[in-house]
């Protein structure tokens, strides 16, 4: 819905800043703390940012291409590439974000001990409660995405993103009434987003369909037999049913080079 800019680089990952962030800081300014609550809100910035740039080391580590980290209204995601090539791959980079997390929420704690420098404890706070919030086991968030890869150990990953799906629509409902009961309305807006983005979740996860095979430490992504060097880029998931109902209405396939990478498109 709004662009992004890049501002810069992290290790290698071009770092982009959403339209949607900028509109955060300007409603913070003048509704919700002045200067102070955009200082926070920047405090949160770096936390999540970092958050996310241990999930790109550990994905581009395993051989997950990232195309980079955007920051947005509702935090930041680092932007896989490509699938994840085993369960056991996608929970060490999902854990990866929480860990950093939690490893400058103690170092926080740690400092701010030793300085006696609340600042630097309420530092510490932001990251734990940073890394405990994104182990919800709701997707796409990190603690959604571990239960998924462990539950291909007994289905199939599209049965065990169902599941997750179910698991994150009820606690958007819970969410969303709690928001409304405490007049928290951040609260509801952001359990409608977390619907439709699980949503989204299930409409990629039967997209890739036949493309796993499974063992009993979870799924094994077979995808292309160029793994790693092909970008696929499904477009309109909102219509896959519709393909497989109408074979006038499937997929059209596109292939293009885009910045030296083969890129293999999806469209209506």
């Amino acid at each position: 819905m709004f662009r992004s800019f890049r501002i810069g680089s992290l290790l290698g990952f071009p770092v982009e800043v959403n339209l949607s962030f900028l509109i955060l800081l300007g409603f913070v300014l003048l509704f919700w703390g002045g200067l102070a609550g955009v200082s926070a809100v920047l405090i949160l910035f770096a936390s999540v940012l970092l958050h996310e740039l241990g999930h790109a080391l550990v994905a581009r580590y395993l051989g997950v291409a990232v195309a980079g980290i955007e920051m947005h209204f509702f935090g930041g995601a680092a932007k896989m590439a490509s699938q994840p090539k085993t369960a056991n791959d996608e929970v060490l980079i999902a854990a990866a974000g929480p860990a950093v997390s939690f490893a400058l929420g103690g170092l926080g704690f740690l400092l701010g001990g030793l300085t006696g420098v609340s600042f630097i404890q309420w530092i510490g706070w932001i990251n734990v409660i940073l890394g405990g919030f994104n182990l919800i086991p709701a997707l796409p968030m990190d603690g959604g995405r571990i239960l998924r890869a462990l539950l291909t150990r007994k289905y199939t990953f599209e049965r065990a993103t169902e599941i997750s799906v179910t698991i994150t629509r009820g606690f958007a409902i819970l969410l969303g009434v709690y928001g409304l009961a405490t007049l928290q309305l951040f609260l509801p807006l952001l359990a409608v987003v977390l619907w439709f983005m699980a949503t989204n979740e299930l409409k990629v996860a039967r997209f890739l369909g036949q493309q796993f095979s499974y063992n009993g430490g979870g799924y094994q992504y077979r995808g292309s037999p160029a793994y790693g060097e092909v970008e696929v880029l499904p477009r309109g998931f909102f219509d896959y049913e519709d393909w497989t109902r109408e074979p006038s209405r499937r997929p059209r396939v596109v292939v293009r080079r885009r910045n030296g990478r083969l890129v293999i498109e999806m469209t209506r």
